[in-house]
């Protein structure tokens, strides 16, 4: 059973559209560190990361850095980050960047910009991506909207897809690096079908026996769809499962999983939760809706991040539009009880 409190704005600006949130927790000091997009729209000429951290477990926010790329200075804008920590224990923003405002047409890039470099002081820190050249790593992954980094077995894994124009659909890859993290030029497919088109790949390591993949589907009101591999190179399909959505963020906890997404089927942003048995095979699915949106906002709303705050308690975080100029990033607090 889900009890969710404490809905709070964490960032609105009525003139920029504020989208992609992910949180991730400290692992020495159990500080939190968020990072969104800010941009002019859904599809920028202008975008800025911003990383912000709480020490008090999410209920206030303080703006640390801010990560400005633009189509007319570097070429590229922003578009989905993600956090993670790689074995060197530093701090992570993974996120693509995109050449144009049209996706099928533009190019996409992966970079990973490390944290640690920067002291963590009290004022902002702002900056544009051409003087960050020590922190920044332009990786061989050419896909978009990327996964957190998944350590499993003896290598790291990141998730991606592409506008595959061979085959005139998307294809979900995995990269995988062998240097922890200094180069990806590993790659093979996840997910392709003629049937799907299947993207935005979130990843669980199931205790170091074997990955679970969660795709999208981006033919509209499709489910989700899994894929699992023993090894990180082989991918069997094992179907969809009764989830309608987009974009999972997904939180293995012992044996039970969590599932934030965009809901494509009652409008809005959920949490699913369930049993995860040996074979990686959901049990007991429960649901629960955060907020509900508007129809007319279905792609305006939802991309989440999804955290273990202690014991039971869990924060995500999120866009939404509704009424609104343009969306804003909110957080609850859930707790979970069986």
């Amino acid at each position: 059973m889900f009890k969710i409190s404490n809905y709070n704005i964490i960032a609105e600006n009525p003139f920029y559209y504020l989208s992609f949130p992910d949180v991730i927790k400290d692992k020495k000091t159990n500080d939190l560190y968020l990072v969104y997009r800010s941009g002019e729209g859904h599809h920028p000429t202008d975008s800025n990361l911003y990383l912000l951290m709480s020490k008090d477990n999410g209920i206030s926010w303080n703006i640390k850095y801010i990560f400005n790329t633009s189509l007319k200075e570097n070429g590229y804008v922003w578009n989905c980050p993600r956090l993670s920590y790689l074995p060197d224990k530093s701090l992570n923003i993974i996120c693509d960047v995109k050449t144009g405002q049209n996706e099928r047409t533009c190019t996409f890039k992966v970079i990973i910009l490390k944290i640690k470099t920067y002291p963590l002081i009290n004022k902002t820190f702002k900056s544009n991506i051409n003087n960050m050249k020590k922190s920044i790593n332009i990786t061989e992954m050419n896909g978009m909207v990327p996964d957190k980094i998944i350590k499993f077995k003896d290598k790291l894994y990141c998730a991606n897809h592409i506008m595959d124009k061979k085959h005139y659909t998307l294809t979900q890859l995995i990269n995988y690096s062998r240097d922890n993290g200094k180069t990806w030029f590993d790659c093979n497919i996840l997910g392709r079908s003629d049937r799907h088109a299947f993207c935005e790949g979130s990843i669980i390591n199931v205790k170091d026996k074997f990955l679970i993949a969660y795709l999208r589907d981006n033919i509209k009101g499709r489910k989700f769809y899994k894929y699992l591999s023993n090894d990180g190179y082989n991918w069997i399909d094992k179907g969809s499962i009764p989830i309608y959505g987009h974009r999972a963020t997904t939180l293995l906890d012992k044996d039970r999983l969590f599932m934030s997404y965009r809901n494509t089927q009652d409008i809005g942003i959920s949490l699913m939760t369930s049993n995860l048995d040996y074979r990686g095979k959901e049990k007991n699915i429960e649901i629960i809706q955060i907020e509900k949106e508007f129809e007319d906002n279905l792609f305006h709303c939802g991309y989440t991040g999804l955290i273990k705050i202690s014991g039971n308690n869990y924060f995500l975080t999120y866009y939404i539009k509704k009424d609104r100029e343009n969306p804003v990033i909110k957080s609850c607090f859930i707790k979970y009880q069986k």
